[in-house]
């Protein structure tokens, strides 16, 4: 598809891949139950406040998108067809998607559960071309997982990642280095990472609505329009960027949010979900092995105001506890400023691997390990379902109201079991 590779040196070889998994959830769905195929097929919640976590191409090309809400989904497709998500299986899954790439490809850098960069410079060798070894990648994914995927390359991972978006559903597309600048001139500005709604705005301001336009802008103009990233930016709109894997590692997160249909005006109710948050992100960090240093709390109001406020460790931790009481406490000096919430988010930065960070030791008031029971936990979710166990503290009590503060301890917080029956014992 579109532009192919001609490296004219060692230089000038688009080097850099990114590939994407199409449609990665509701793909594995369609796959592993073929009487979807061709349906409006969206994985996420059925109920009132459900919304659509991913979305078929059928049902895409009914205007259905990720994060909207499934009251309109249904509205634009009555035929919708909804299956609940299993977030294990897509991880089993995606564990298989980057071991194929593994087997290719020595440098990998996964940055979601569907997409990956990589420097295929050193397979060159080996499997040819980074577009022979991205049409390997893709075969191979197809013939052994039957799902689509698709890529793009560059010299550049932003530019990478545009090619790759450029090239669904199930594409291919490299771009050859001195054809970059030809590539990006008539894509619209927010094709670039980053280039958000208010930036995009900025510059509509100046007349510009291209990456070509943007090239014709001074630089003075741009870094007041565009704040400390108008350099990167630049360099990327006119071809010259040669950013590859690894640039950004250290702004490498792991995280959840969700938006509501209605607005969430009790703050204990809050506080209940970015506990749950605070849970689920903890535990992404124990499976990918990773410990984090600081953790992050987003929240938006109706009219779209955004707050994001951090807060640091003293110690590297994988601990759901820890970011529990650090979420909670960010959550409990902006509550005030932030009466109805809209989204909520909770995300750990400052990755390190497992191994290699000194991670916090328990508290000797606590009356048990957290790090024994969260481990405990893992195991139990693994065998069961991630929903076999929960924080008593994070269920909605009788009246329909958020639940009473998390207490200090395992056995405080009260984590519940449920029955086959749905019932639930403290344990």
């Amino acid at each position: 598809m579109g532009m192919r590779a001609t490296s004219t040196g060692p230089e000038e070889v688009p080097g850099i891949l990114h590939l994407d998994m199409d449609a990665f959830f509701a793909s594995i769905e369609v796959r592993d139950d073929p009487s979807l195929q061709g349906l409006p097929v969206v994985v996420g919640g059925a109920g009132a406040r459900g919304v659509v976590a991913a979305a078929s191409y059928p049902a895409r090309t009914r205007g259905i998108r990720s994060a909207m809400p499934m009251a309109s989904a249904r509205r634009l497709a009555p035929d919708l067809v909804i299956v609940p998500p299993r977030i294990a299986h897509y991880r089993a899954v995606s564990a298989q998607v980057m071991s194929i790439l593994g087997d290719v490809v020595a440098d990998i850098e996964q940055i979601s559960v569907d997409e990956a960069f990589l420097d295929v410079r050193g397979a060159r060798r080996l499997f040819g071309e980074p577009a022979d070894i991205a049409e390997l990648l893709r075969r191979r994914i197809r013939e052994e997982l039957g799902l689509p995927s698709s890529v793009g390359g560059s010299v550049s991972r932003a530019v990478a990642k545009i090619a790759s978006a450029r090239a669904k559903p199930d594409g291919m597309l490299i771009v050859p280095a001195d054809r970059t600048a030809e590539f990006l001139a008539p894509l619209p500005v927010g094709s670039i990472s980053g280039v958000g709604p208010k930036a995009q705005a900025s510059l509509e301001r100046l007349g510009v609505r291209t990456i070509g336009q943007l090239r014709e802008i001074p630089a003075t103009t741009l870094a007041r329009a565009l704040g400390p990233r108008a350099a990167e930016i630049t360099a990327l709109a006119d071809g010259s960027d040669r950013t590859g894997l690894g640039h950004r590692t250290r702004d490498r997160s792991l995280g959840t949010e969700r938006t509501w249909d209605e607005d969430l005006t009790d703050p204990q109710e809050v506080r209940r979900r970015i506990t749950m948050m605070a849970d689920d992100v903890s535990r992404q960090l124990r499976r990918g092995g990773f410990v984090t240093r600081t953790v992050v709390l987003k929240l938006r109001a109706p009219d779209g105001t955004t707050l994001s406020r951090s807060s640091t460790f003293d110690q590297s931790t994988a601990s759901g506890e820890r970011l529990r009481e650090h979420v909670v406490a960010l959550w409990d000096r902006e509550r005030g400023s932030m009466p109805r919430v809209r989204l909520a988010g909770v995300r750990a930065t400052q990755l390190e691997a497992a191994g290699g960070a000194p991670v916090q030791s328990e508290l000797t008031a606590r009356p048990a390990g957290w790090t024994d029971l969260e481990a405990a936990m893992d195991r139990a979710r693994d065998r069961f379902g991630s929903a076999s166990l929960s924080r008593g503290s994070t269920l909605p009590r009788e009246d329909g109201e958020g639940a009473p503060s998390p207490g200090p301890s395992p056995s405080a917080a009260g984590w519940e079991a449920p029955h086959r029956d749905g019932s639930h014992n403290s344990r």
